[in-house]
């Protein structure tokens, strides 16, 4: 036995080297899991089962068997319940770790790690790859002023269908070179600017999305959105629908067919800072240049957003309403609706307050990719664009 663990109204009992396969030669992220035994017991009494199974096998004057019997329903340590109740599992096939699927992988069909990054980051298996994956350092520019977008690929599973239309982006949008914070090329969005969208890009349920991005500006206003300018994210002011004002330290979103206020919350730390406007400098612990955020919503409606440090930030839970007066749009804080994506920069075609800065990654996972993976990914990104 290698360890044992408590569950609800019962004990998990984990066996070494009781697999049908002795010698594995597995991919990487394979792994089989240990053979498991378990026994039910009262609840409540959980740790007292486990201390008896401990005692028994350190003890010298133990019985020679442990018995849990759930034919004859009888066991030799008390804790177990009179109806004993005993399920055992043996794995015959490996788990991938990250998906947590059994694997059922040949060794022609191998696919080395490196498949599965984008942009030099690890997305671990291919369908957890990005649909859209903007990295400043894809774009091209004008070789004389105004030195303005000319294209901009897509590096995500979506291909040509998500490539940046130039000739539709508004505004001079430029290179940023040796941007402050970045370690990267970034795509500099000035005063009334926005990018477009080759296609609609539209989501339903649960994503995944993550920016990352360097500004001194103090505040942000929408970074995405749709034409008709109802999805809307990261940051969207909730103190009346008619201005929707840029917002320091606030994270907000809306989806497709919402008219109402965003679901918005302020950050449990701060960010945006504006740092000669609040007068941080880069004496200071909490000066930052380097911004990233991943944002996930869930199968069941919930959004989280997460920090550079992979630290939960935002949660912004779905509404207490029945769907059908969630689907009218006009619950305001409703975290429901399709994701859709046309503009990067702003949203609804707003080019007084949409996003002032320079974007260094920008990126859409057609799924929920959980809350560990949302933190890692947080972490990479992070990693990867600080100066």
């Amino acid at each position: 036995m290698s360890y044992i663990t408590a569950i609800q109204g019962g004990v998990v009992l984990y066996f070494n080297n009781a697999t049908p396969y002795e010698d594995n030669s597995l991919t990487d992220g394979e792994s089989f899991e240990k053979t498991t035994v378990t026994v039910n017991c009262e609840e409540g009494k959980e740790v007292d089962l486990i201390e008896s199974i401990m005692n028994f096998l350190g003890s010298d004057n133990s019985p020679n068997i442990m018995r849990f019997d759930s034919v004859d329903q009888n066991s030799n340590l008390k804790e177990v319940k009179a109806s004993v109740g005993v399920g055992a599992t043996v794995k015959s096939h490996p788990i991938n770790r990250v998906s947590k699927k059994v694997s059922f992988q040949s060794d022609n069909s191998f696919t080395a790690a490196t498949g599965n990054v984008v942009n030099d980051v690890d997305f671990f298996i291919a369908e957890d790859k990005p649909v859209l994956d903007l990295e400043g350092e894809n774009a091209t520019f004008d070789a004389s002023s105004p030195f303005d977008i000319t294209a901009w690929a897509n590096s995500g599973t979506g291909v040509a269908n998500y490539d940046i239309d130039a000739a539709s982006c508004v505004g001079t949008i430029t290179k940023g070179s040796s941007v402050s914070g970045l370690s990267k090329d970034a795509v500099n969005f000035g005063v009334d600017t926005y990018c477009v969208l080759s296609n609609t890009l539209t989501v339903k349920d649960d994503y995944t999305l993550y920016v990352v991005y360097a500004s001194t500006a103090g505040s942000q206003g929408p970074m995405y959105g749709s034409t008709s300018g109802e999805t809307t994210g990261l940051t969207k002011n909730d103190d009346e629908l008619a201005k929707q004002s840029p917002t320091s330290g606030l994270i907000g979103v809306r989806h497709e067919g919402r008219a109402s206020l965003p679901a918005s919350s302020r950050t449990r730390d701060y960010f945006f800072p504006a740092n000669v406007i609040n007068g941080y400098d880069s004496s200071d612990p909490d000066f930052q240049e380097c911004y990233v955020f991943v944002i996930r919503r869930d199968k069941n409606g919930n959004i989280f957003a997460y920090n550079h440090k992979g630290d939960v930030i935002v949660e912004l839970y779905k509404p207490d309403v029945d769907q059908k007066i969630l689907s009218l749009g006009t619950t305001a804080g409703d975290t429901t609706g399709n994701l859709v994506i046309d503009q990067i920069g702003s949203s609804g075609s707003n080019i007084t307050t949409g996003f002032k800065g320079s974007m260094a990654r920008f990126g859409v996972v057609e799924k929920d990719l959980g809350d560990e993976r949302c933190r890692n990914l947080a972490e990479q990104l992070f990693n990867l664009y600080e100066s």
